[in-house]
C-alpha cells in the first residue's frame, strides 16, 4: 500500500514539474524573452523552468525508489539533490538583478547543477536496480527446479539409484586375469650369460731393452740392440743441439737488428 501511494505521489510531482516547465516555455514565447528583457521576466521564466525540472526528477525518483537497504540511502540522496536545486533557483532569483557577477554566479550554477546531478544519478541507479530485481524474479519463476522441494529431489535421486542397481548384474562381470601367449622368441644375445673378461698386458722385450739402454740404466749383451740404442741416442742429442743452436742464432740476429 505504501509503495502504491508513493508511486501515485511521485506521478503527481512529475506531472506538476512538467506543467511548470511547459508554463515557463510558454511564458518565454509570450514575452519574447531575450538577453535585454526585463529582469523580472527572466527570473520568472528560468525560475519556473528550474523548479519544473527539479520536480520532474523528484517525481521520477519517487516512482522508482527502492526498498531497504538501498531505500534509505536513496531517499537521502533524493532529498539533498532536490533541496540543492531549489536553493540554486531561489538564490538565482535573489541575486540576478543586482549581484549577477562572479562569484555569485558560480554559487548558483554549482548548487543547481549538483542538485540535478544527484537527482538524475539516483534515478538512474534505482532504475538499474529495479531492472535487475525484475530479471532475477523472472528467472526464478521460469526455473523448473523451483517447483520441486528438497524432499522431492532426494526422492527422485533415490528412485533413480535403486532402478540402476536393480538392472545391473555385477556377477556377469569376470574379473579374472588371463595369461596371453606371446609369439616373441628371444635371440641368442639374450640367452647367453655374460662371462668375466680377462685382460693380458702386452710385453715386447726388444722395446723394453731399447728404452732401458737409451736411458743408460741397463746394459745388454745384444750387439744389435746396443748399436741401435747408441744411434738413436746420438741422433736425439744432435737434434737437440741443432734446435738450441737455431734458437741462439735467432736471438743474436734479433739483437743485431735492434742495434742497427
Amino acid at each position: 500500500m505504501e509503495s502504491k501511494l508513493r508511486y501515485y505521489f511521485g506521478s503527481m510531482v512529475f506531472l506538476s514539474g512538467l506543467i511548470l516547465s511547459i508554463s515557463a516555455i510558454g511564458f518565454a514565447i509570450m514575452v519574447h524573452l531575450r538577453r535585454t528583457s526585463d529582469p523580472s521576466e527572466i527570473i520568472t521564466t528560468y525560475g519556473l523552468l528550474g523548479v519544473g525540472l527539479s520536480f520532474i526528477l523528484l517525481g521520477i525518483n519517487l516512482m522508482i525508489s527502492q526498498r531497504r537497504p538501498y531505500g534509505v540511502h536513496s531517499n537521502w540522496v533524493m532529498i539533498i539533490g532536490f533541496l540543492s536545486s531549489i536553493f540554486g533557483v531561489i538564490y538565482f532569483a535573489i541575486i540576478f538583478s543586482d549581484k549577477w557577477v562572479y562569484p555569485y554566479v558560480t554559487y548558483v550554477s554549482f548548487a543547481y547543477a549538483a542538485g540535478i546531478c544527484l537527482l538524475s544519478g539516483n534515478a538512474f541507479g534505482n532504475a538499474v536496480l529495479k531492472l535487475i530485481e525484475e530479471r532475477s524474479r523472472q528467472l526464478l519463476e521460469e526455473d523448473p527446479l523451483s517447483a520441486y522441494t528438497e524432499e522431492d529431489i532426494e526422492r527422485e535421486v533415490e528412485k533413480t539409484l535403486n532402478e540402476s542397481f536393480s538392472k545391473t548384474n555385477f556377477s556377469s562381470f569376470s574379473m579374472g586375469i588371463k595369461d596371453e601367449v606371446s609369439d616373441f622368441v628371444p635371440g641368442k644375445a639374450l640367452r647367453e650369460v655374460a662371462q668375466a673378461k680377462i685382460e693380458v698386458k702386452d710385453s715386447i722385450r726388444e722395446v723394453e731393452y731399447l728404452q732401458s739402454t737409451m736411458s743408460g740404466k741397463v746394459k745388454v749383451n745384444d750387439y744389435g740392440i746396443d748399436l741401435t740404442s747408441k744411434m738413436l741416442s746420438a741422433t736425439m742429442k744432435q737434434s737437440e743441439e741443432t734446435k738450441k743452436q737455431n734458437f741462439t742464432d735467432m736471438i743474436k740476429n734479433k739483437v743485431e737488428s735492434i742495434r742497427r
